[in-house]
Order: structure tokens, then C-alpha cells, then sequence
């Protein structure tokens, strides 16, 4: 099967972003993400020629376009009627592209409203974004599996008294780009419909509805006879607009940037297991619970440490000794020679690590949440659980591909219910990864013959490897001995 092009390589994008210093530490973060950032715009104007010289380029594919609502902005004009034609000829031109959109206009804005009768649904609000940072990982999601209409059906509903231009059926005003070749001046020209001398621009005010439109003959817009009177009250703002402009220092925040890490095991001869989930309820617990049995039985000292914050380990504790059993007693307990250490916001790593155990299970929980992910890149054994119902497959293409930035060598695939020839497609449609099923297991306390075989193949499966190359040398070997002797014995 040949390798699948698009997974490898990396994904391009464009930051179109007014802020310099933000735009910059978005570009920090996708490029730590192992993202190529083909450009940073603070301007319109040159989004728009960058976009110009990417149409006549159809060997370098956008995946991604990161856009502002004030990209458009002069002096104190937000230019958002204007933002909307540009979008919309994005989304015409580069129609396998994903747009993000970061709204500085809060929910009810007919702007918002707008982009999602465009099918655009990656949309961030500032309103959503003010009690903490940015999520980079979302973002990234979001090039590859767009957000789902009822996340965004909400933004369809703005508010009739915010001035706008047209109803959202009739389509945005087509936009034009001419660029004289290299390095000369370019100019941007949006055409403007012919509107009738008696459509003159007026205040709009919250007790009267939007007008209609209509399109005319020549491809303008006049209002229709449905217009309602108009009046003579004092313009009062909406309370969105008053929002607005109390909220018009409102800055985006970004999360601090966590370097890839890449390291080895501590300990010489101590093993490090790590078992996360690619999406949450993946089952981590049951597994490292799985795993760190297994191990027990073959007569190693295990330790299973809880890094996930889920507090499962409680329950464990009640389920074996008793609902009575005093669970804050100790941060410890042990079942058939497992160490169980359970979760805690003063969990010291680094002495359970050192300690005399020969195995040290991490359960991590879902992997994009964990707060010990360093922990996962050193150990030497690195377990991702996913489901493998057919409808579900993707997540793991779509995993694998996010975290494209982070050393994937030792990763190995856990897949609970599943058949061999599951597991062989699984490995064909993500480039042959290391997969294995896990067999139906209710219980992880005891021990299960297939189960046991799959963990045999996994942790032995290396060492049977270079057994039997030993052998094989070792025999070659002997044979050219022996094949030596024989020619010295004749020709002597």
C-alpha cells in the first residue's frame, strides 16, 4: 500500500492576524506543533496577494487559513461588510482549505451570523475566550475535521438593530484582484452594486426590522416595497454594541509555549510504561490495570501510579476492602503484589519513579489533557489506547496526525474488541503502525490466556527477535567453521 502523502507531510497555513506580537506567538506555537507557517499577514492587502501568488502555485496545498475580523481594519473603520466579500472569496477560491476565524464581535452579530450561512463553522469568540487562553490543539483540530453545526447554529441569530448591508441569501459583493507582476504596485477593487437615488442610507434603530432585498436585473440590489417606514426616534445602540465598545481592549491570549521533549528512561534497567487514550473514555485505566497484572504474574515488583486526576483509584481501594476502608488514610494500597498510587495534586513523581520497583505503570488518561506528558515521552514503553469500531478509525489517523511534532518511534496501539483483520487495516491506513488487539478482558485482576499471549508478543516480542538472530549468527557461524575445517583437511 503506498504511504499516504498528505498524513506526512506537514500541514500549511496562513496567519492572518493585525496584532504583530500575537500573530508571532501563534506562529511559535504551530510551528512547535510541527505546522508550516507559509505566512504571517497584519494587513489585508497582503493576505490577499499571498493568496494571489498560492493560486498560481497548485503544487503547495493550504490547509489552513487562521483569519481576525480586525484584518480589515482602517483607522476606526472595521470594515467588516468588506471582511465578509474577502471570506466569501476564500472560501469560493480555496474551497479544501479550513478557515478559522477569530471574532473580536460578540455573539448576535450578523457578521458571525454571516459565516455560518457561508459553511464556515470554525468560529472563536471573544466572549468564549476571556477566562483563558487560546486552545492550540483545537485550532489544529480544526484544519482537519471542521467544528459541528450545533456548536456554531447558535452565531445564526444576531441582532436586527446592528446596521448590515443585505440579508445573507443574496450572496457577498464579488472582490477583485490585480497584481502587475513582481514586486510592483497592487491594487484591490471590490465592486459596488448600483443602488436607486432613493435608496439612500439611513439610521436603523431596534424597534424596526431588518429590510429586505432583492436582487435587481443588472445584479444590484434595490429594497423591496416590504421596506417598513422608517422613524424619526433617537438612534439607540443595542446592549451588544454598548459590549462592544466596552469591550474594545480585549486581547487574545495565548498559552505558554511547552518545547518537544524527547527523552530516555531515568533509570537504567527500571522500565517506564505509559499508557494514555487518544480521545477521552478510551479505557486507560482498565488497561494499565491490565498491564501492570500481567506483569505482577510473571514476578516482577509493579508499581501502577494514577496520573489522570480521575480518582478511580479510590473506588479500586473500596471495591477490595470494603466500602469502610479509610481511603485517606494512606496514598497507597496494594492488590496481588500491584502498588496502586493513587491521585493527588502533590504527586511526587520523581520519588515513585527511583523507587525499587522494576515496573512503573503510568496511567495517564487522555493524552491531550494529561499534566505529566513529559512522563509519557520518557518512558520506554509508550501505549495509546483507541477504539477500533469502523466509525471510529479516524480518530486515530486524525491523532497521529496532529501530534505529527512529537517523537511517534515507540508509540504502540492498543485496540480493545477487535479482530486480526481490524487490526491489519488499522495498520495499513496509518502507514503500518505498531497496533495490537486486546481481546474482551471484564475483569483486569485476573489473568486471561489470550490477553496474556498479546502482552507476550508486545514485551516479548523484542527480545524474542534478537534471540533468535543470535541464533542465527551463531549457527552461520559454526557452519563456516566447520565448512573451513573440511577445506582444510582436503587441499592440505
Amino acid at each position: 500500500m503506498e504511504p499516504n502523502n498528505d498524513i506526512s507531510r506537514k500541514k500549511n497555513v496562513i496567519i492572518a492576524i493585525p496584532t504583530p506580537a500575537f500573530a508571532d506567538g501563534l506562529r511559535k506555537h504551530f510551528e512547535n506543533e510541527g505546522l508550516n507557517v507559509l505566512e504571517v499577514c497584519v494587513v489585508v492587502d497582503h493576505l490577499l496577494e499571498k493568496l494571489h501568488e498560492l493560486k498560481s502555485e497548485p503544487s503547495i496545498k493550504l490547509d489552513g487559513i487562521v483569519i481576525s475580523s480586525a484584518i480589515a481594519t482602517k483607522l476606526s473603520d472595521k470594515r467588516l461588510e468588506f471582511l465578509a466579500d474577502v471570506v466569501e472569496k476564500i472560501r469560493d477560491e480555496f474551497s479544501e482549505t479550513s478557515i478559522i476565524f477569530l471574532s473580536d464581535e460578540s455573539q448576535g452579530h450578523p457578521l458571525l451570523a454571516e459565516l455560518v450561512s457561508m459553511g464556515i463553522y470554525n468560529i472563536f469568540v471573544k466572549s468564549a475566550q476571556k477566562s483563558e487562553p487560546l486552545n492550540i490543539k483545537q485550532l489544529i483540530r480544526c484544519i482537519d475535521q471542521s467544528m459541528l453545526y450545533h456548536e456554531v447554529k447558535k452565531y445564526r441569530n444576531y441582532d436586527t438593530g446592528i446596521p448590515w448591508r443585505r440579508s445573507f441569501v443574496n450572496g457577498g459583493h464579488s472582490i477583485t484582484i490585480n497584481i502587475e507582476g513582481q514586486g510592483k504596485e497592487k491594487t484591490t477593487r471590490r465592486t459596488t452594486p448600483i443602488q436607486d437615488p432613493d435608496d439612500t442610507p439611513t439610521p436603523v434603530v431596534k424597534e424596526i426590522s431588518k429590510p429586505e432585498f432583492v436582487p435587481d436585473g443588472d445584479g444590484s440590489r434595490k429594497q423591496s416595497e416590504k421596506q417598513e417606514t422608517k422613524t424619526n426616534k433617537p438612534q439607540k445602540f443595542p446592549d451588544i454594541l454598548e459590549e462592544e465598545l466596552e469591550d474594545h481592549e480585549f486581547l487574545w491570549q495565548l498559552p505558554p509555549i511547552i518545547p518537544k521533549v524527547i527523552v530516555r528512561d531515568r533509570i537504567v534497567g527500571k522500565s517506564i510504561i505509559a499508557v494514555a487514550g487518544i480521545e477521552k473514555g478510551a479505557g486507560t485505566t482498565h488497561t494499565s490495570v491490565l498491564i501492570a497484572n500481567y506483569l505482577a504474574g510473571r514476578g516482577y515488583s509493579v508499581k501502577l501510579i494514577e496520573c489522570n486526576g480521575s480518582k478511580e483509584f479510590v473506588y479500586i481501594e473500596r471495591a477490595y476492602e470494603g466500602k469502610n476502608v479509610n481511603t485517606q488514610k494512606t496514598d497507597e494500597f496494594e492488590i496481588n503484589g500491584v502498588t496502586y498510587v493513587k491521585a493527588s495534586s502533590e504527586l511526587d513523581m520523581a520519588y515513585h519513579v527511583t523507587s525499587d520497583h522494576s515496573h512503573i505503570v503510568l496511567d495517564m488518561g487522555p493524552y491531550e489533557h494529561s499534566d505529566f506528558i513529559e512522563e509519557f515521552h520518557r518512558a520506554g514503553r509508550q501505549f495509546l489506547v483507541a477504539q477500533g469500531s469502523e466509525w471510529k478509525q479516524y480518530t486515530i489517523k486524525r491523532f497521529i496526525q496532529t501530534n505529527r511534532s512529537v517523537d511517534q518511534s515507540r508509540w504502540i496501539f492498543l485496540i480493545p474488541l477487535v479482530d486480526k483483520q481490524t487490526i491489519s487495516d488499522i495498520r495499513g491506513e496509518n502507514e503500518d503502525i505498531a497496533a495490537y488487539k486486546l481481546p474482551f478482558h471484564p475483569d483486569p485482576f485476573e489473568c486471561q490466556t489470550d490477553t496474556d499471549e498479546e502482552f507476550n508478543q508486545l514485551f516479548d516480542g523484542r527480545q524474542a527477535t534478537r534471540l533468535k538472530m543470535a541464533r542465527y549468527v551463531a549457527g552461520f557461524c559454526i557452519g563456516l567453521l566447520l565448512v573451513g575445517i573440511i577445506f582444510f583437511f582436503i587441499f592440505r
